[in-house]
């Protein structure tokens, strides 16, 4: 008898449980979308359409997991997805005063993944062989051998199209605070950039940006998906 009552009681708390986790990614959800909605208005699929398009995705994706009662994942995700919506905002805003004030047109960065570098004037097959993202240990902003590496081939490349500006993205994986990761991942874009002027690339030629834990390449939640995240990763500026 105690054994049923207390199976009874163990059901009721996880039944209670599995509510409040729906409830908490309904609102992570509706609260994506009206970032993402804002995003729209601001122009950012024009003006930043890297961060808009990876808002899109990801609240695309929390839906599918919220609907599949995948709640903790669906509200990891819905919280990206609002996260990278501000973003795109804030940035399409920034870039529309810019033109504003300028006259001319704001400088964006290529599609977020490098089989977009077809569109630009470049050599695709060599862009893609060359431009290797640069991965870090957890909580760390320094470069190891296979880095320093593969920033070798990617200055070989860039000594080869001195007419191509590039955007350094620093990504860092989800743990630690926002603020924490942004920081992170200014450093090491700037560690990949520095020693990219090191190899004698163009100080002028690269930019950096930190996305920190708002882009992530993989959207996974344990180590194999939090190593693919802590990278610098290349766009061509347009």
């Amino acid at each position: 008898m105690a054994r049923k009552i207390g199976f009874s009681v163990a059901m009721v708390l996880a039944l209670v449980l599995l509510a409040s986790c729906g409830k908490d990614a309904q609102k992570a959800i509706d609260e994506a979308q009206t970032a993402v909605n804002a995003a729209r208005d601001a122009g950012a699929d024009q003006y930043a359409p890297d961060e808009y398009k990876s808002a899109e995705e990801l609240l695309t994706k929390a839906k599918g997991e919220y609907d599949g009662r995948d709640y903790k994942p669906a509200q990891a995700d819905a919280l990206s997805s609002k996260n990278q919506a501000d973003l795109a905002r804030q940035r399409a805003l920034d870039r529309k005063a810019a033109e504003a004030q300028t006259g001319k047109p704001a400088e964006t960065t290529t599609a977020y993944n490098v089989s977009s570098l077809g569109e630009q004037p470049v050599p695709e097959d060599q862009a893609k062989a060359a431009l290797k993202d640069i991965h870090f240990s957890f909580d760390s902003a320094d470069l190891d051998e296979a880095a320093k590496q593969a920033l070798v081939g990617n200055a070989k490349w860039l000594s080869a199209h001195p007419e191509i500006k590039l955007v350094i993205e620093g990504h860092c994986d989800e743990r630690g605070s926002e603020d924490y990761n942004l920081a992170l991942g200014e450093r090491r874009a700037k560690a990949v950039r520095d020693y990219l002027v090191s190899l004698g690339v163009e100080p002028g030629s690269l930019s950096i940006i930190s996305y920190g834990e708002t882009m992530p390449l993989d959207p996974g939640h344990d180590e194999t998906a939090w190593a693919k995240n802590r990278r610098a990763h290349f766009a061509i500026a347009k």
